[in-house]
């Protein structure tokens, strides 16, 4: 049952006794395709995946851990977390499988989760970091309404390698729910070093 609904995707609360939610977020972390942007080191077991989903899950801070169904299929997961209570900021993270990627899957997450953020847990602003060169990824945020706000230079470490991040913002007075042509057309128009 959907704990949210966008456009085209459900969100469902991530499940670490449902099977299916677990092969999914283990694919994140384990498929070839995703552990190259993605934020770890190692793949991980079932039985690993079940407990990082309950430690996730365990977090007091207010949000959302959901798997991502389209098309009727589990094909990723996004969660939003308050990091800031004073500020009320909020940041949303996603990881959509390759069998699902290009559909709009990942944009119509966000944007649910971030509605979710702005009308539910009172969030002033959303914040997406993404790892510089993840052109996908970035994509995603920007369609979703989010602008370019800086660049973190060699804030991310994997595999003997530092990657700059990119930092995305979107304050609840500018969201739409739909996206924005102008917000699409600003983040365009900022320089690329931030």
């Amino acid at each position: 049952m959907p704990f949210l609904s966008g456009d085209t995707v459900d969100l469902e609360p991530l499940d670490p006794d449902d099977d299916d939610h677990v092969a999914v977020y283990r694919a994140s972390r384990n498929q070839p395709a995703m552990r190259v942007t993605g934020a770890y080191e190692a793949g991980l077991t079932t039985g690993e995946a079940r407990e990082r989903i309950r430690e996730r899950r365990a977090d007091d801070r207010d949000g959302a851990l959901c798997v991502i169904r389209a098309e009727g299929e589990p094909l990723g997961w996004a969660g939003v977390t308050m990091t800031d209570d004073r500020a009320r900021v909020a940041e949303v993270a996603y990881y959509v499988l390759p069998s699902g990627q290009g559909k709009g899957y990942a944009t119509d997450a966000v944007r649910t989760l971030v509605r979710f953020a702005f009308e539910t847990l009172n969030a002033n602003s959303a914040v997406a970091r993404i790892r510089a060169d993840n052109e996908a990824s970035r994509r995603v945020v920007e369609k979703a309404g989010f602008t370019r706000e800086g660049r973190r230079r060699e804030g991310y470490y994997r595999e003997g390698d530092y990657h700059d991040i990119a930092i995305y913002g979107l304050l609840r007075s500018e969201f739409d729910g739909a996206g924005s042509e102008a917000a699409e057309a600003t983040s365009a128009d900022t320089d690329e070093d931030g």
